[in-house]
């Protein structure tokens, strides 16, 4: 009911995966990924278990923090099923258009090598938009990628719109803009408060704005 892409970028070894479907809040669902383990893509009649039992209905993805990868996906998966094994990624998807979803997927992520994960997986998602993705319609789409830290540099969702890979898009430029003016400030499991200097003056950039967005509220008012 969705197709999705699990990778590792081989500079950094960041992982990541990106997913798109006819199904509400589909990048909530599905997922998982652990620092220095790797990432697992779970989805058609998805168990969170990743239990065996079942696993004609199932599909998977596995990308593990050395890049290697693995994926099934069950004989009674709704067509188009399937998936395209590449270096360090799994492309994968059922209820499909077509086989080329998975491969316009690939085909995008192998393009934008040298791109940030997070920008290479949304070009994956757009690939596979373009080339009919999900058969019954459109109406959620996520991306979730891991750094060098435990929790997520970069999760986005859009639950349910009309275009969410338009959308998704749209919320990653976002995204991009925010993640410029706190480079170098995240928590770090060895520093909890990296450049903390920088960390303050981005602080009381922000009181200050508020102070002259107050003031100029106040001028007009009287």
């Amino acid at each position: 009911m969705t197709f999705s892409i699990v990778a590792r970028d081989p500079q950094n070894g960041w992982l990541g995966m990106a997913t798109a479907s006819r199904a509400l809040a589909a990048g909530a669902a599905g997922r998982h990924i652990e620092l220095g383990v790797g990432a697992i893509a779970s989805q058609a009649f998805a168990n969170p278990y990743l239990a065996i039992d079942g696993r004609d209905l199932r599909q998977l993805g596995i990308v593990d923090h050395e890049g290697r990868v693995a994926a099934y996906t069950g004989e009674r998966c709704i067509p188009w099923a399937g998936h395209l094994i590449g270096g360090g990624y799994v492309c994968l998807g059922n209820i499909l258009e077509g086989e080329d979803v998975v491969k316009a997927m690939a085909t995008a992520f192998e393009r934008s090598g040298g791109d940030p994960l997070y920008e290479r997986l949304m070009l994956a998602l757009e690939g596979g938009e373009q080339a009919g993705g999900d058969r019954r319609g459109r109406q959620a789409a996520g991306i979730e990628v891991l750094a060098e830290e435990e929790y997520a540099l970069c999760d986005l969702r859009v639950d349910d719109h009309p275009d969410p890979v338009a959308e998704l898009r749209r919320v990653l430029e976002v995204f991009k803009e925010n993640a410029v003016q706190s480079h170098g400030t995240r928590p770090q499991r060895e520093d909890f408060t990296p450049n903390w200097e920088a960390l303050v003056r981005r602080r009381d950039a922000i009181e200050r704005d508020l102070d002259e967005k107050q003031a100029v509220q106040t001028a007009r008012e009287t």
